[in-house]
């Protein structure tokens, strides 16, 4: 039996200066989730990683883009969205190891990106490939449904057991 996996980006959020303040908009919330940080601007427009915790994980960075000066107009194209991944139906929280149901789901986001989608991605570790060692077929999708503009979908893809991506 097939395992399906759903990659749901959910809330976008965007990245804003007020006055010296740098925020985002919506506040990030304290779910475990993967995120995907986008910044078209760049030639390596995508980092994927996980986090126990979004807003542990973001308040210092977001102090840090404060701290160097980033203005509005830099920050303009930055995205972070917020993907919910759901196993075979039931929602399922990445640890901060990426992990979900016993598979490395940010291991596989990011090599969907890069092998699938042909985007270049900023992360160093995890983009070796993703070996599917489950004994099942793996079927996943990544769903649109912050309504991202340069993001389309639904994107649909399987991976025989045993196979490679």
């Amino acid at each position: 039996m097939p395992i399906n996996i759903n990659f749901n980006y959910n809330v976008t959020n965007n990245i804003v200066n007020n006055d010296g303040l740098v925020t985002a908009n919506p506040a990030f919330n304290q779910a475990s989730r993967l995120y995907v940080i986008y910044n078209p601007a760049t030639n390596r427009p995508v980092y994927i990683g996980t986090a126990a915790n979004l807003q542990n994980r973001f308040n210092p960075r977001l102090e840090v883009m404060r701290e160097m000066g980033f203005s509005q107009v830099e920050l303009n194209n930055i995205l972070v969205m917020e993907v919910q991944i759901q196993v075979d139906g039931v929602n399922r929280t990445p640890g901060d190891n990426g992990v979900a149901d016993g598979i490395d789901v940010e291991h596989l986001l990011i090599r969907t990106y890069i092998q699938n989608i042909g985007v270049n991605v900023r992360n160093i570790q995890k983009t070796a490939v993703f070996n599917n060692n489950t004994g099942e077929q793996i079927n996943w999708v990544l769903n649109n449904n912050a309504g991202i503009q340069d993001f389309g979908g639904p994107h649909n893809y399987n991976l025989a057991n045993g196979n490679n991506l």
